[in-house]
């Protein structure tokens, strides 16, 4: 009798600590491979300036592993040196294997950002930070190679693109009737452009901030630390705008509201 409650005993013991021994064994895991993360960025660069010829800086390192899975994986945030305004990810396994980067559809975005910001500075110059980004579905961005332009793409899949302007406005006089104007304007000038969707999104910004800002980092990190401080916002897309398209700068204002 008391052999078996012992093993019963033993039994109940194992299953309350082997959770607590799995999350052991987890939070082990993380500290072991976090403090191998030099060889992922090592493993990363090597595969970047073999596969296209630049020099390369990582921004950013991060394991992780999914609860459940058997294997974790290092996510590296990257640019090149030539052009750090393109940070783009690369994605490795554990044992420093890279599986994937994004620099091929990411400088095809800055090509569409450098197309887009003539457009746009003119209208918002002095008072705005610009994001513009511009992508395909995976299964075109697949047949083209890093060599060939985001015009060249986007000319030879027209209605294909999914395209986006998102601007961040530092104002503390906000003059409606100026606002719409000039979003209106913007819109009259990309309206016609041959994209699957356009999406435009304006947030509007105490001068405040942009006084105490000394960079201006991703833009989800940027909304994700400031978005409690926006006081106006405007949005709308091209597919949105399908069954009644814009026909003057006052139809602007139903896309937008007081925060």
């Amino acid at each position: 009798m008391k052999k078996a409650l012992l093993i019963i005993g033993i039994i109940v013991g194992l299953v309350v600590i082997s959770p607590f021994l799995l999350l052991g064994v987890y939070a082990l895991d993380f500290v072991y491979y976090d403090a191998n993360d030099d060889k992922a960025e090592k493993a990363a660069l090597e595969y970047l300036e073999e596969k296209y010829g630049e020099r390369f800086e990582i921004d950013d390192v991060e394991y992780n592993h999914i609860l459940g899975d058997d294997e974790g994986s290092y996510i590296l945030s990257v640019h090149p040196e030539a052009s750090p305004d393109i940070t783009f990810g690369v994605n490795t396994t554990e044992k420093y294997q890279v599986t994937s980067d994004g620099y091929k559809e990411r400088n095809w975005s800055n090509q569409f950002r450098k197309e887009m910001i003539p457009i746009i500075e003119p209208l918002f110059q002095g008072t705005g930070e610009y994001y513009v980004y511009g992508s395909f579905p995976s299964e075109i961005e697949e047949r083209y190679q890093f060599e060939d332009s985001y015009q060249t793409i986007y000319q030879e899949n027209p209605h294909q693109s999914y395209e986006r302007i998102h601007i961040l406005n530092f104002d503390d006089t906000l003059d409606k009737e100026k606002e719409f104007q000039r979003i209106y304007q913007l819109w009259e000038t990309i309206k016609d452009r041959q994209n699957r969707d356009n999406n435009i999104e304006i947030e509007y910004y105490p001068k405040e901030l942009q006084k105490k800002l000394k960079t201006y980092p991703d833009l989800n990190e940027f909304e994700n630390e400031h978005r409690q401080e926006i006081t106006y916002t405007c949005r709308f897309s091209k597919q949105g705008l399908q069954d009644k398209p814009l026909t003057s700068p006052g139809e602007i204002e139903a896309y937008c509201r007081q925060m």
